[in-house]
């Protein structure tokens, strides 16, 4: 073909020369035949039909397909663009190129190639980037835990008070059943000079992830929006629940998209630092990448081409967790009876109720909100919105109305704005002095208010940050309240800070009766250096009576792998005696000790006692409270292992091969990792690494199959003591196979006490080998040299 390719290209035409006469005595022929004479000229309009690889924007497709040229126009079947890459609405016709808009064909011929130059809409879109997240289902057994927390204080003029709190907690594949409560002795208070038992929460739940609906039985507390308050119902709930799903991003995310007319590099940087980068193909991309930032920010989006060229492009973007992407919905549905007095009556429920909320994500930038309860004497339905403006932040909105036993309304406005270096706050809402719902039903106060709060933040550099707040309160026959406040944060050397706060409450207005005017001044100055492996403090205070004090303070938090940490602090105000407080704890795997004493001239102690037990995988184990999920290593009776959770080494199996992770993230596919690199050649395990997630409030037993075999080695030879070849085929006890390596080497790996070796000569012959293996051992067992005999 590139021959005839040539003849076609030839400049000038070409001269007819005289047939050739070709014989034919290998044919059998005994005449000559005359050929005809080749054209005078090459016809270049004539149709050809070529077999050429298509390239596409500079990319090879690794496609052959047939073409046909005729003159400069080129005729391809559209099923072959699109093997080679281009998205087409036509069917398996053949098309001739220059018939689809911004299309331009090059032929090169010495290669055999057709280059096509396409524009961006002939090109398929491509995902890029690390945003997109695997959904790992969530795992449980069944199993039981018992938190506790026991406290007991007395001296220093205080009678000795006793208390003892839990939570017995049931898990498994059907929910989690959950109650609470504290068991008190001593020093009288709401339960009496005798104390007694108050309950405080009993609950059943159950998460379903795919769907992501959590259902709440017993007591519950209703979920809410950002502007209604939540009550304790006794009764029942049922809610979207994004917690279950780490892997699902709720709010909406900017997209960094551009085009590359060649095979290009793309890389996203934001605020200096590279987050995202891949390679890509010809055409349209999109990066699906989570910023490593909220509120306003800027992202260069670098793209490279195959010839070093480069083209940035800034991408303003705001990031706000309070919107919900477009499509989302969010609800909660919550009904049963009122629980009132909590903490001091363990059963004592009021007037049904009912709440309900509901959000959607209507675009990628406004967000809509509504809002109902209800009970016998009062109604109340509400509605409002978050919404983006531009990059400028994020405004919210909301108006509710109450009707039958109070009638009025309730209005909020508020707008935020974050940035890396500035942040702002707004909010105002106004109340009506007859509008209630259901966290104010049982109020006595049924006044209006007004409530304005504006808070700003700027990070000034080397220099520190800088925070502003100014918070106005009005209400119904009070005297209105204004403050104002500002705070410093300088860092100095190391881990070293200088902290400064200062407030004024400013002069009171006419909102209600015997308004007084005046303003006062309260603030502190107080420098934080490292010492150590803790942090000392020390610094001046002023309170809005105008008293100095003097505080200063050392604390050492408890290692996160266990062991000590205490407190020290001592404070004294003008004219008065020092106050003291001090206290130690001591945390181990199986439970934390604290104890303490605080007071001036006579000293108050304390004495506390935290921990876990748990119940699971026929096991009694104790640990540290566990407050979310948690997780127990096993390792099939394997004593001593080093277990790793995220890559930190949190402890060794014990004698029956487990270990209790009292703290792991619930829903979250996390690592865990045995190291087996200190184990004995008879110890193999098969798997040495697992990403579980485990359902909130449950646990889970993650298995590693670790198993014990007895290895052996000896050098194998034949009658005549010769090692047999390398390569022999080796049977053990007729279901393994190995082979022997050189000068007869052979390893074994799940010897029995009696063995049976069948080999396999070079000449097809067989023999065998018979051994006794003796008593388990963690050594290699050294057979010596053994000889095969027919």
């Amino acid at each position: 073909m590139p021959a005839f390719a040539a003849v076609l290209l030839a400049p000038t035409p070409l001269v007819a020369a005289p047939a050739p006469r070709i014989a034919y005595a290998d044919l059998g022929l005994d005449a000559f035949t005359d050929l005809p004479p080749p054209p005078d000229r090459a016809d270049f309009a004539a149709e050809q039909r070529l077999e050429l690889e298509l390239f596409v924007n500079g990319m090879g497709s690794g496609v052959v397909a047939p073409v046909i040229k005729q003159g400069s126009r080129f005729q391809v079947r559209a099923e072959d663009l699109r093997r080679a890459g281009m998205v087409l609405t036509a069917g398996d016709e053949r098309l001739f190129l220059d018939s689809l808009d911004g299309v331009v064909a090059d032929y090169d011929a010495a290669r055999q190639q057709l280059h096509l130059t396409v524009l961006p809409k002939y090109l398929p879109a491509q995902k890029i980037g690390n945003g997109a997240r695997v959904f790992r289902p969530a795992l449980r057994d069944m199993g039981a835990l018992l938190n506790y927390d026991a406290y007991a204080t007395g001296g220093g003029g205080i009678p000795f008070q006793a208390s003892l709190w839990h939570e017995a907690r049931f898990f498994g594949p059907a929910g989690v059943f959950s109650t609470t409560g504290a068991l008190r002795s001593g020093g009288g208070g709401s339960l009496g000079s005798a104390g007694g038992y108050m309950r405080f929460d009993t609950y059943w739940r159950w998460s379903d992830e795919r769907s992501m609906i959590t259902i709440e039985a017993g007591d519950v507390i209703t979920r809410s929006l950002s502007w209604a308050p939540a009550v304790r119902l006794g009764g029942a709930q049922i809610s979207r629940d994004f917690s279950v799903r780490p892997d699902v991003i709720t709010y909406p995310l900017p997209e960094f998209a551009g085009s590359a007319a060649l095979p290009s590099t793309v890389d996203l940087v934001v605020n200096g630092q590279r987050i995202a980068g891949s390679r890509v193909n010809p055409g349209p991309f999109a990066l699906d990448t989570l910023p490593p930032i909220t509120g306003s920010g800027q992202a260069n989006l670098i793209v490279t081409d195959v010839h070093g060229r480069s083209v940035v492009t800034a991408v303003p973007f705001y990031v706000s967790s309070t919107l919900l992407r477009r499509g989302f919905t969010d609800y909660s549905f919550a009904g049963g009876v009122l629980r009132r007095n909590y903490g001091l009556r363990s059963f004592d429920y009021g007037t049904p109720a009912a709440s309900a909320y509901l959000r959607r994500g209507v675009t990628a930038g406004l967000t809509l909100e509504l809002r109902a309860e209800t009970t016998r004497e009062m109604h109340l339905a509400g509605a409002g919105g978050v919404a983006r403006i531009g990059n400028l932040g994020i405004v919210n909105a909301s108006y509710s109305r109450s009707f039958g036993q109070g009638t009025g309304g309730e209005l909020a406005l508020g707008y935020e704005y974050q940035a890396r270096t500035f942040s702002f706050g707004l909010r105002h809402t106004r109340r009506d002095s007859g509008y209630v719902d259901l966290g104010r039903l049982e109020w006595d106060d049924d006044g209006w208010e007004r409530q304005t709060a504006a808070t700003a933040s700027v990070a000034l550099g080397g220099s520190g940050t800088l925070g502003l707040g100014y918070f106005d309160l009005r209400r119904e026959n009070t005297r209105r309240a204004r403050y104002a406040n500002a705070s410093w944060t300088l860092p100095l050397w190391g881990e070293s800070r200088l902290y400064a706060t200062l407030s004024r409450e400013l002069s009171g207005g006419a909102g209600g009766s015997g308004g007084r005017r005046g303003s006062n001044w309260s603030g502190a100055l107080t420098l934080t250096v490292p010492l150590g492996s803790g942090m000392v403090s020390g610094g001046v205070t002023r309170d809005d009576r105008g008293r100095n004090g003097l505080r200063a303070d050392y604390a050492r938090p408890i290692p996160t792998d266990g062991g000590f940490g205490w407190n020290a602090s001592v404070y004294r105000d003008s004219g008065q005696t020092p106050y003291l407080r001090g206290d130690l704890a001591w945390r181990t795997q199986p439970i934390q000790l604290r104890a303490g004493g605080y007071g001036q001239r006579d000293m108050t102690g304390w004495f506390g006692a935290s921990g876990a037990l748990v119940f699971m995988d026929g096991g009694l184990f104790a640990a540290n409270r566990v407050t979310d999920a948690f997780a127990l290593v096993s390792t099939n009776g394997e004593a001593g292992i080093p277990v790793r959770y995220e890559n930190q080494v949190i402890g060794e199996t014990d004698r029956n091969g487990q270990l209790l992770v009292p703290a792991a993230s619930a829903w979250y596919p996390a690592h865990y990792d045995i190291d087996t690199l200190s184990l004995p050649p008879s110890v193999q395990a098969d798997r040495v690494s697992q990403r579980v997630a485990v359902a909130a409030g449950s646990g889970y037993v993650v298995r590693f199959p670790i198993e014990r075999v007895r290895s052996a080695r000896a050098v194998i030879v034949d009658a005549g003591g010769e090692p047999l070849p390398a390569g022999t085929v080796v049977m053990l006890n007729s279901v393994a196979k190995t082979y022997v390596g050189w000068d007869g080497m052979l390893y074994l790996e799940n010897v029995s006490s009696r063995n049976e070796l069948v080999v396999t000569l070079p000449e097809g012959v067989p023999c065998r080998i018979a051994f006794e293996a003796g008593a388990p051992s963690d050594a290699i067992l050294d057979l010596g040299r053994l000889t095969c005999r027919p």
